[in-house]
This record gives structure tokens, sequence and C-alpha cells, in this order.
């Protein structure tokens, strides 16, 4: 069953992730790479510890001499570690406190992924080494496996969600942030997209850009607002929209605290707020909720726009203010609701 049909399961998880990661756990991952000249690892581990082959690159077979050195590599092997003789082998080494609850976790989250999803993230884990030796070595035949465990194919997803949102961080020796916080942004991303893919749609940089419209919500509203941007985009121009999917890569950033005030305070147009009781206990939306409190405060109510998802307080606002029900209305119809305020805004001259 591929991911597009597995929304109960991936919502589940997600929930799992969030409480546990609020825990945290002093737990470690870290990628080690062996060659046959030694390994990138030289300290002990940390107990308790579990250890999993995720990809190797065995090498090019270009003769009937190679060939059969990989069949008697592949005979004599122990495959729970790969294939013996092999040029490059990457594990995952997972460290600390809240390893066996997170070990099962990673289980069920490694299993939604059908085979042709693992088989392409294995293509994606090595298909930079295959493409390099391709061009090294014109009839090389570059030979690699990854491990189809489900723990194995969840760590390989949180190395390709890594690169596709913070490129070349997939590369550290340890990863951060720590392997539950890491699963929840992961799942949050596959919840949205259904899909293995890249999702940073960025064209230019965010550092000079002033937005129609920007969105402040809490991530477990992350598919109502997802659906909501989708469908703002074909009526409004690239890099107008404010959502941080879009900008990844470029929020992989110090002092991330700062830029994202400046853009909710200083340079979106109309600023879209999803209020719900989550809302007012996550941290990032508390940042870009001081941003917002003054423009409400200067009076610059144009910029303001309130989709409510239940009727819990939130500081800084009264009964008075109007809002959008999104318990009422779909986000088809948010979306609308939107569009019709930034042609307002467009009328007025309200930039």
């Amino acid at each position: 069953m591929p991911l597009h049909e597995k929304t109960d399961e991936i919502r589940r998880l997600i929930s799992s992730f969030e409480t546990e990661s609020g825990k945290f756990y002093p737990l470690k991952l870290s990628l080690l790479f062996v060659t046959q000249d030694g390994t990138s690892f030289n300290r002990p581990f940390m107990k308790p510890n579990h250890a999993i082959m995720l990809w190797q690159y065995y090498g090019t077979l270009g003769g009937d001499g190679a060939l059969l050195k990989f069949q008697n590599d592949l005979v004599s092997s122990d495959l729970k570690w790969g294939i013996r003789g092999a040029a490059l082998s990457c594990y995952g080494l997972l460290e600390g406190e809240g390893l066996d609850l997170f070990l099962r976790m990673a289980q069920r989250a490694g299993s939604l992924f059908d085979e042709d999803e693992a088989t392409l993230l294995q293509i994606r884990a090595t298909s930079e080494i295959i493409e390099n030796e391709k061009k090294r070595l014109d009839l090389a035949k570059p030979t690699v496996t990854s491990n189809n465990n489900p723990l194995a194919v969840w760590l390989n997803y949180l190395i390709f969600h890594l690169s596709m949102t913070n490129p070349g961080r997939e590369r550290s020796q340890q990863i951060e942030p720590d392997p539950f916080s890491l699963s929840l942004i992961a799942l949050e991303r596959l919840y949205v997209e259904r899909r293995i893919t890249k999702s940073d749609r960025s064209t230019m940089s965010a550092d000079n850009l002033n937005f129609k419209v920007a969105v402040s919500f809490p991530g477990d509203r992350r598919s109502f607002v997802s659906t909501v941007v989708d469908k703002l985009r074909p009526a409004l121009p690239a890099d107008s929209i404010f959502y941080d999917y879009d900008y990844q890569a470029q929020l992989s950033r110090p002092n991330l605290d700062i830029f994202l005030q400046d853009i909710y305070r200083n340079r979106s147009d109309l600023i879209v707020i999803f209020l719900c009781e989550s809302y007012t206990e996550k941290q990032w939306c508390g940042l870009e909720w001081r941003a917002i409190r003054d423009l409400i405060k200067s009076k610059r109510d144009d910029q303001l726009m309130f989709v409510r998802f239940d009727d819990a307080p939130v500081e800084g606002l009264f009964s008075l203010d109007g809002y959008i029900d999104a318990r009422v209305h779909t986000p088809e119809k948010v979306a609308d609701f939107i569009l019709e305020r930034v042609r307002l805004n467009e009328t007025s001259g309200v930039t």
C-alpha cells in the first residue's frame, strides 16, 4: 500500500513522535562510513546502542575477475552487516536513552513505504556515487545495495529529508536534531506531500522578497494550510507566498527567529494566522505572534487575517475580532477569502 493510502497511520505516528520528542531523550543518530582502509568513527560507542547497515557501494564490476570476486564475497558475507569487500558502507548508529522506544517507532515508520518507495530511497541515497563512477569509468557497472529492514528504510528517509531541507547536513557524522524530533518533522512532510519528493519550491532568495501572503500556523494544522497554499499558488506570482516548506533550505540559518519576525513584521502584505489551542503552545508560533501583535498595536489591520479552528483564547485577541471559521469553510473556500483580501489590498494600495 503506497504512502497516499496511509493517512491515518501517518497521523498516528505524528502524534506519537510529537509526544516523545517533547521528552527530550538524549538519543543520538550518527552515520558511520566504512571503507577497506578503515572507519570514519574513532570513539567508543555509548550504551545502549544499535547499529544497522543502511547502504553499500560495493564497487564496479568490469570483468570476469571482478564478478567472481563479488560472488565469493557475497557467499561468505553476513548480510546483516552487508557484503564483504564493499568499497564504501554506510551504517546508522543510534546511541543513548530512548533507544528501544525509538527502534519500535522507527520500525513502524519505515513500514509506511512500499517496496517501490523503499527502492526509490535506495536510488537517491547512492545516486551521486553511481553518477561519479560512470563519469570516471565509462564501461563501469557500479554496484550498490541497501537494507530493506524498515528501520534502515526509515533512517534512509531521514537522511533524504535532510538532503532536501538542509543540503550538506546529511553528510555530517552526527545527525541533528535528535531522532525523535527529526522523525516528527519528516512525518509532517510526508503527511503533506504523500510521496518522496523535493518540497522546497523557492526560486529566489527570501532575503530580497516581499510577500503578498504569509501564513502562520501550528504544525498539527499543516494539512489544512498546505491545501490552502496549493489553492493560492496558481493565482499569485512565484515566490509571493511565504510558506515554510517552500523555503526550507533558506530557513536553515542562525538567528532564524529574527529572520522570521522580519518577514512577518516588515515584508508581508497580508499575514494569515491559523489559530487554535495548539497555536499558543508552539514556540515558533509564539515568535511569529510577537511580530503580529506589534502590527495590531500599530493598527495595521489590513495586513492581518484570522482563521480559527476552535474558540481557544489567544493572548491579544478579543471576541470582537473577526475571523474565518475553518470549522465551517473548506480549505478551498478559505483560499478564496484570502485572494479576495489580496485584491482589496492591491486596490487600496496596502503594501
